[in-house]
């Protein structure tokens, strides 16, 4: 049936990998299906994923949570615990799932209608980092109060009341107000976690934290509000006042809300975190294989989104009908940092809603062994901060409130590429993000750059000692450098590594015969003189082995770590691959 989606799953490999492996060279992925890497080729590496081709607009399809907790918690969990080829791959400490299939010859991520490289591969502007989505917009600012918010429909149901508004340029937004318990948390935390997540590389709605008076909000016509059991009320400037001050929202005069602009295009329901959409031609790749959904792992353990579910993505069309393509989207970022609707629960980031070892291993200690989260608990004179601490944080045991088929097929590789690309937010960008949250306390402020900053800190350590940060590779016409990311993005002492290498010429299989091991200081390594001509030891390709092949390994008092190999194609000059 039209706008439903194929899940498919570990039972069905065989036919998925087949399909995997046609949907990548489709969108240009060099991957290879089960046999190792791809092979070595003298030409561009790929960074665009062909999947904005033209299709027709697929059935808006959205499906309920209760039918999709049940599987996330029972059917897809059950399927990978008795699967024997997960089991196999972890043994090797790389992970339980074959590599990611939405990457290219460098390990990166591709550019796609899912994701694009920002901070990961270049700095971002002050500018940048603050206005996110709406960069380079007017939207940027928020919504347009110099004609007033037009009040379309109101809530006034559920944790918290609602407005949906079109400002003065016509643009429509949702106006969200924190829990009357929790004035100035959700809010703050909703914006700031929404340009982080757009920084990474995400789609991200436009949202902004919107400050405004009562005479800001104009009715027009006759707008009702849904009450608790489907009864609806006409709203008149009276109850409008009622709705406001029940809120518990003003600050020094002034109500503040989460304003978060309404997606162009046409709205198709949430995308799945495993399987394919069947009527969208350009969606090829199951979703638990694309990379940036299993680094969402490593990412909501930095913000504690725990909340990671179906129904906080969205998929929407867009283009003309005939025309356009699907892009995918997360939104919702308001159960971060600590916060969640009107209670905070220490126990979000540490365990599944249903976590079964848990759970027996309580009933095992009669309660008797206390959790170390369990003793968590807000800062009592911070009340725009929620439960988000360093101190007993595990970034291997992180875990979403409800399990996620993306994040449970991380793979080593996958782990060391969020890392990597969370390593490049430096303090001053994170104080950049953070004051667009427009926090009253600047204690505030403080204190949750001081955990995002030691959260990162354990993330980055725990991956890099999984996989050697020896990364972006430039190769020139007498050598090859590169860049140890730890010392130079001050995760560890300057100095305090040392490096060695080997080369060999290879096929493009990646076989020929190393040489011996050199070490060296410097994160660069000479392969000609100033004359053109190779250096003594340099291997000279040939027609058989036209590829140079470059592995390096560091030691930071511990003992040489494992290798990473860049490949250069000396006819060109290119870094064709990178193999970890």
């Amino acid at each position: 049936m039209a706008g439903t989606r194929r899940r498919s799953t570990e039972r069905h490999a065989p036919r998925a990998g087949a399909l995997a492996l046609a949907a990548a060279l489709a969108l240009g992925v060099p991957v290879s299906a089960g046999a190792g890497p791809a092979p070595l080729r003298d030409g561009p590496v790929t960074w665009f994923a062909d999947d904005a081709r033209p299709v027709p607009a697929p059935a808006p399809d959205e499906r309920g949570l209760v039918p999709y907790a049940v599987e996330a918690f029972l059917g897809r969990p059950f399927s990978r615990f008795w699967n024997p080829v997960r089991l196999v791959r972890s043994l090797d400490g790389d992970g339980p799932a074959h590599e990611a299939l939405d990457i290219n010859a460098l390990d990166e991520v591709v550019d796609s209608a899912w994701f694009t490289n920002r901070i990961g591969l270049r700095p971002l502007s002050a500018t940048e980092l603050a206005e996110g989505a709406g960069h380079g917009t007017p939207l940027a600012t928020g919504p347009d109060l110099s004609r007033g918010l037009v009040v379309l429909k109101a809530k006034s149901a559920g944790v918290t009341p609602g407005f949906t508004v079109r400002d003065g340029r016509g643009d429509v937004w949702l106006l969200k107000f924190d829990p009357p318990s929790h004035p100035g948390m959700t809010i703050r935390a909703g914006v700031v976690s929404n340009l982080l997540f757009h920084a990474l590389g995400y789609n991200t709605p436009v949202d902004r934290v919107v400050t405004f008076t009562r005479d800001d909000l104009v009715l027009e016509g006759a707008i009702t509000i849904s009450l608790e059991r489907g009864s609806a009320l006409q709203v008149n400037a009276a109850n409008l006042d009622s709705i406001l001050a029940a809120t518990n929202s003003r600050f020094d005069g002034r109500y503040h809300a989460l304003a978060s602009r309404y997606l162009d295009g046409t709205i198709l329901g949430s995308f799945d975190d495993q399987g394919r959409r069947d009527d969208d031609p350009n969606d090829l790749l199951p979703h638990e294989d694309r990379r940036e959904l299993r680094a969402l792992r490593v990412f909501g353990a930095w913000l504690n989104h725990f909340d990671l579910k179906r129904q906080n993505t969205l998929d929407v069309y867009v283009g003309p009908p005939g025309e356009g393509h699907v892009r995918h989207y997360l939104i919702d970022f308001a159960s971060t940092l600590g916060t969640f609707g009107d209670r905070i629960v220490p126990r979000f980031g540490y365990e599944y809603g249903i976590d079964l070892f848990p759970i027996l291993g309580r009933l095992g200690t009669l309660g008797l062994v206390e959790d170390d989260w369990a003793r968590l608990c807000p800062p009592p004179d911070l009340p725009e901060v929620g439960i988000f601490s360093a101190e007993v944080f595990d970034p291997a045991g992180w875990k979403p409130d409800l399990p996620h088929s993306g994040m449970a097929n991380l793979t080593r590789r996958d782990g060391y590429w969020a890392a990597k690309v969370l390593s490049a937010f430096t303090a001053d960008d994170l104080r950049v993000v953070l004051r667009q949250g427009l926090y009253q306390d600047p204690r505030a402020e403080d204190t949750l750059l001081q955990t995002l900053r030691a959260r990162q800190a354990a993330i980055v350590g725990h991956w890099f000692e999984r996989v050697p940060p020896l990364d972006f590779f430039v190769a020139d016409a007498r050598g090859v450098a590169f860049t140890d990311l730890a010392t130079r993005r001050g995760f560890a002492p300057a100095g305090s590594a040392a490096y060695r290498y080997r080369l060999a010429a290879v096929d493009a299989r990646r076989r020929g015969e190393r040489g011996p091991w050199v070490t060296t200081a410097a994160c660069r390594v000479e392969l000609a003189g100033a004359d053109g001509r190779a250096l003594p030891g340099v291997p000279r390709p040939d027609t058989d082995h036209p590829f140079l092949a470059l592995e390096v390994q560091l030691d930071r008092g511990r003992g040489w770590s494992a290798s990473t190999t860049a490949y250069l194609a000396p006819a060109s000059g290119r870094i064709v691959a990178v193999d970890r």
